[in-house]
């Protein structure tokens, strides 16, 4: 069970509504944990046992940690020091499984290469692990809980049945968002009753994200997959077609999963933090980052950035550097430091292969240059008397950023770095806008699919303008008169059920982030 598939609106998700209300409020907490596990086990059966796990270690080392904080034999410091441990320990415990599961091939494949240049009989044989869903989404949100705990920001929780919620949400188990424990762990044990207009809000939300799901990214993904298969043999301006169709489906189904995450949560009284602000309004390759996956990007600036730019190596080398290369250069050492421990691990959090991992010094190189020549860039367009209000100016930043993320995309979506080379190479070697027109037929969709996919990037785009606006598009509509609502959501609904790309004739697509 997915989250675009009619058992999971239409079904599972009513079944949990209807138990919750009609339950007394005191056990309704019993009601989302048993929703939780069910969820998970119809996933990945079995292997809710690391779920378990997970979840009694986060209870006993949160409790461990605060009951350092509490003896009064100790001083501070040998609490801070003790605490540390604690931190350590049940952090590397965490890491160490996720690396088992997720990377013991990736990295057992590169030392194994690096022997045959020495001995060419050395073989590797990768080792088949069954991974859980949602072991990148919860083990990070571990790493938060104990963080702050270790911290002092967030006291450790002594029912663990709150910590069981937090961890295994049945909305966000599988994509996110990446919630802190006092985003979300009250009011899932709360058992608020479900509002008329969060029921109302929470649908329409939902709706919303399927119609990004099943209308646009679905429809357009057997002519990315086709691209991605035959790059070899196709045009440089059908390869870049197909970059670009990739970061539309990546987009719209991430985001359109997001909002039925949202939605959901919504319903129960459950804000869950937002993972997108729109992103390809974006100023920035940075900017880009702050607005998409924003619960990552917090996660790595919070519980990564911020400690190693402020480590005590760190900044005594940084103070080294700016002592023999001056101030200017002295104080990019510890935020350059950061930002690359940043983007390793956000290249290997997405996945177990090389094209991930180059992905994050990707963008690590393009935010550095945008960092070391922000202020160059300002006082150029001062002394030219530029104005970057200009919809000129805009509108070429707009398409800089467009061709970034495209680009940063198509290593994404590669199989192997160096088919993601070739395409790269492919656009600037034999690229020839005609050949997409000529060869279009071919590419697994026709001009309707195309017709109706930028009809919906159309309607998400507005979407997009008026919420960059702070327009309350929800709101706005709520207050239009009902025969008004209701056709547009009646006619949202028909036109997904006319338009979407399931049943017959079409492959079921999984969601891409599902597999983190």
């Amino acid at each position: 069970m997915s989250y675009n598939f009619l058992a999971y609106f239409a079904l599972f998700l009513p079944i949990v509504i209807l138990i919750y209300q009609v339950v007394p409020q005191k056990f309704r907490f019993v009601v989302l944990l048993i929703a939780d596990y069910a969820f998970f086990i119809l996933i990945s059966r079995f292997l809710i046992v690391y779920l378990l796990f997970a979840t009694v270690l986060t209870f006993l080392f949160g409790l461990w940690i605060e009951k350092i904080s509490l003896m009064e034999d100790l001083s501070s410091k040998e609490k801070t020091k003790k605490k540390r441990k604690v931190l350590a320990l049940g952090i590397i415990i965490n890491i160490l499984i996720i690396l088992v599961l997720k990377y013991t091939n990736f990295f057992g494949g590169a030392v194994v290469d690096f022997i045959r240049i020495f001995n060419k009989n050395v073989e590797f044989r990768p080792i088949r692990f069954l991974v859980p869903i949602g072991i990148s989404f919860y083990t990070l949100q571990i790493i938060s809980y104990l963080t702050d705990v270790y911290r002092g920001t967030q006291k450790a929780e002594h029912k663990i049945v709150k910590i069981a919620l937090y961890l295994s949400f049945f909305p966000q188990i599988m994509e996110g968002p990446i919630a802190r424990y006092h985003e979300t762990a009250d009011a899932l044990f709360e058992g608020k009753p479900i509002q008329f207009n969060n029921l109302k809000f929470g649908y329409q939300r939902i709706i919303w994200g399927l119609f990004k799901k099943i209308v646009i990214a679905d429809r357009i993904f057997p002519a990315v997959k086709y691209i991605y298969r035959d790059y070899y043999m196709l045009d440089g301006s059908i390869v870049f077609f197909g970059a670009v169709v990739y970061t539309c489906q990546l987009y719209m189904e991430f985001s359109g999963a997001m909002d039925i995450i949202m939605g959901s949560g919504e319903i129960f009284g459950i804000n869950l933090p937002e993972n997108f602000r729109q992103p390809f309004f974006a100023r920035t390759a940075g900017d880009f980052w702050r607005r998409w996956h924003i619960t990552l990007g917090t996660f790595f600036k919070d519980y990564i950035f911020y400690p190693v730019s402020l480590a005590k190596p760190v900044k005594k080398a940084a103070k080294k550097i700016k002592e023999k290369c001056g101030k200017t250069v002295g104080k990019f050492v510890a935020p350059t430091v950061a930002l690359f421990c940043v983007w390793v691990c956000n290249g290997l959090w997405h996945g177990a292969n090389w094209t991930f991992l180059f992905y994050g010094m990707y963008y690590f190189v393009i935010i550095f240059i945008e960092n070391i020549t922000e202020n160059p860039i300002k006082k150029l367009n001062e002394k030219l008397h530029i104005k970057t209000t200009n919809w000129l100016y805009r509108g070429l930043r707009t398409v800089k950023i467009f061709v970034i993320i495209v680009i940063g995309e198509m290593f994404y979506r590669a199989d192997t770095l160096k088919q993601g080379f070739q395409m790269f190479g492919r656009i600037f070697s034999d690229f020839h806008i005609t050949q997409l027109f000529r060869k279009f037929g071919t590419l697994r969709v026709d001009w309707l699919d195309i017709f109706i996919a930028v009809l919906g990037i159309i309607a998400v785009t507005v979407i997009g303008v008026l919420c960059e606006k702070n327009i309350k598009v929800r709101e706005k509509i709520d207050g239009w008169k009902l025969p008004l609502r209701w056709a547009l959501w009646l006619g949202l609904i028909m036109f997904i059920v006319i338009f979407g790309a399931y049943g017959s004739g079409y492959a079921a697509v999984d969601l891409i982030y599902a597999g983190y």
